[in-house]
C-alpha cells in the first residue's frame, strides 16, 4: 500500500507538473515583419474556448514564422459570445502586426452561422465557396429578469447590431445587409452574399485545395488543424461534459468513501479538478461553481444522515449550479460594453443527461447504504462471542490453572476450565475473556 501512494502522489505530481507548462506556455513572438507568404488554418467546429485557443496557436505560429497572409477556412454553427470575442480579439492582433486575415467560408455545403458571421466580418477579406451560407447571427440573450424580457432583449439585439455593423462597416461592406443578420436572423448564400457586399467575393472550385489556389495559396501549403491541447479545451469547456464529469467524480469519492480503495478517491477528484478546469474555460460565474460545490457536499453528507434526503438535495443544487452556467454566460473579454450573450441556448440533452444522473446518483447512494447496513449486520469473522453455547471437542488435554485447544465450529480456540479436561472430551462454551474461550465439560 505504501508503494500504490508513493506511485500515486509521483502521478499526481507529474499530472500538476504537465498542467503547468500546459498553461504556463505561451504563444511564440514574432521576430519578423509580415512577409510574402501564406498560413492556413482550418476550423469545423462550434466557436468555444478550444476553437478560440486554436486561432490564437495558428496566428502565433503565422507570425512566427513571418507569413503575412493567413487564409482561415471557418464551418461553423456558432458558439459562445465570449469565445468569439477572443478570437475577433486575435484576428485584430494579427491585423495590427501588419498581416491580412482572409476568412474563406468552406467546402461547398459549408456555412458560417451566428458567432461564426461576426468573426468572418473581422476579417480583412470574406470569400465563400460556391453552395455555403452565411448569417442568422441573432444572440440568445438568457438570465433577463423577469418582466423585462421584451425591453432587454431589444437592447441586446439592438447592441449586437451596432457591434456588426462596425465590424462591417470598418471593412468597407455593406453593412445595411449585415444588421439584417442580426435583427432578423437573415441568412445569404454565396451569390446574395457578393450581390449585396456581405463578402468580397465567391470561389468556384467545389474542393478546398483549389478554393485555396484560387486566393493565391501556394499548392504545397500546409493546412493546420486543431491539435490535442484545443480539442481537449473544446471538450472540457462543453458544460455537459463538466457537468457530467463533476457528477461522476463527486460519486467515485463517494464509493470510495465505503469501501476504501485510495484509487477511485484519486479518479474521483481528478474528475473534479478536470470539470472545473473546464467550466473555468467556460467563463462559468462563481455562483454557478459554488452551488454545484454546495450540491457536491450535500451529496457527501448523505454518508453521515443515510436516509436520501441529503442526496436529493445535493443533486437539485448541484442541477441549479448548472443551469446557471447558461444562464449568465461571461461578458466580453474584449469588448465589455456587449452584454453577456450565448448563441446558443441550454441543449435538451444538458437536461436529459442531468435528470439520468441526478436520479442515479441518489439510487446508487441509496444502494451503497443499503450494502453498508446488510455489511454492519453481517457477522464478524473470529468474533469469539458468537462461540457462545456451541459445543466443541478438546484437542489436547486440560488441567485447571492452564490452557488448552478446542475445536469449536470449524476453527480451534484456546480455552480454559474449572475442569480437569482429556483430549476428545466433549466441551460447551461458558462465556468469552478477551479471546478465550471458557468452557465447561458436556455431559
Amino acid at each position: 500500500m505504501k508503494v500504490l501512494r508513493v506511485t500515486l502522489a509521483l502521478g499526481l505530481l507529474a499530472g500538476l507538473l504537465a498542467q503547468a507548462a500546459f498553461v504556463l506556455s505561451g504563444p511564440v513572438h514574432a521576430s519578423c515583419g509580415p512577409g510574402p507568404g501564406y498560413y492556413v488554418a482550418s476550423l469545423k467546429a462550434d466557436i468555444d474556448p478550444g476553437s478560440a485557443d486554436f486561432l490564437s496557436s495558428a496566428v502565433s505560429n503565422a507570425k512566427a514564422a513571418c507569413e503575412g497572409n493567413m487564409v482561415f477556412v471557418l464551418q461553423t454553427n456558432g458558439g459562445d459570445g465570449g469565445s468569439m470575442e477572443s478570437m475577433i480579439g486575435t484576428i485584430s492582433d494579427y491585423r495590427s502586426w501588419g498581416g491580412t486575415f482572409i476568412t474563406l467560408v468552406a467546402p461547398p455545403g459549408g456555412f458560417a452561422f451566428s458567432a461564426g458571421s461576426y468573426i468572418a466580418q473581422a476579417s480583412n477579406r470574406i470569400y465563400m465557396a460556391h453552395g455555403t451560407t452565411i448569417g442568422s447571427a441573432t444572440p440568445i440573450v438568457s438570465g433577463i429578469p423577469t418582466g423585462e424580457e421584451n425591453s432587454t432583449l431589444r437592447k441586446d439585439i439592438s447592441a449586437f447590431a451596432s457591434y456588426m455593423q462596425t465590424l462591417t462597416e470598418s471593412n468597407g461592406r455593406n453593412y445595411s445587409a449585415t444588421r439584417l443578420m442580426v435583427t432578423q436572423g437573415v441568412s445569404y448564400t454565396d451569390l446574395e452574399a457578393v450581390r449585396y457586399h456581405v463578402v468580397d467575393g465567391s470561389v468556384n472550385s467545389t474542393s478546398l485545395e483549389g478554393a485555396l489556389q484560387e486566393l493565391g495559396v501556394p499548392a504545397s501549403t500546409p493546412i493546420d488543424t486543431p491539435g490535442v491541447r484545443s480539442t481537449v479545451i473544446s471538450v472540457l469547456s462543453d458544460p455537459n461534459v463538466s457537468g457530467l464529469l463533476f457528477l461522476i467524480g463527486v460519486f467515485a469519492i463517494l464509493a470510495d468513501i465505503y469501501h476504501p480503495t485510495l484509487v477511485l478517491t484519486v479518479v474521483g477528484g481528478v474528475l473534479i479538478a478536470l470539470a472545473l478546469f473546464g467550466l473555468g474555460a467556460f467563463g462559468a460565474s462563481p455562483l454557478a461553481v459554488l452551488l454545484m460545490i454546495i450540491g457536491a457536499a450535500f451529496i457527501f453528507l448523505e454518508v453521515k444522515t443515510q436516509h436520501g434526503v441529503s442526496a436529493v438535495i445535493g443533486v437539485i443544487i448541484f442541477i441549479v449550479g448548472f443551469l446557471l452556467v447558461f444562464q449568465f454566460p461571461p461578458s466580453s473579454p474584449s469588448n465589455p460594453s456587449l452584454p453577456p450573450v450565448n448563441f446558443t441556448g441550454v441543449p435538451v440533452i444538458s437536461y436529459a443527461l442531468l435528470t439520468a444522473l441526478g436520479v442515479g446518483i441518489v439510487v446508487a447512494s441509496l444502494y451503497l447504504r443499503s450494502i453498508r447496513e446488510g455489511l454492519m449486520k453481517r457477522p464478524k469473522v473470529n468474533d469469539p462471542s458468537q462461540a457462545v453455547g456451541k459445543v466443541g471437542r478438546m484437542e489436547t488435554d486440560f488441567v485447571p490453572g492452564g490452557k488448552g485447544v478446542a475445536t469449536v465450529g470449524a476453527e480451534q480456540w484456546t480455552v480454559t476450565s474449572v475442569q480437569e479436561l482429556k483430549k476428545g472430551d466433549a466441551v460447551k462454551v461458558k462465556e468469552v475473556k478477551g479471546l478465550e474461550l471458557v468452557v465447561e465439560k458436556q455431559n
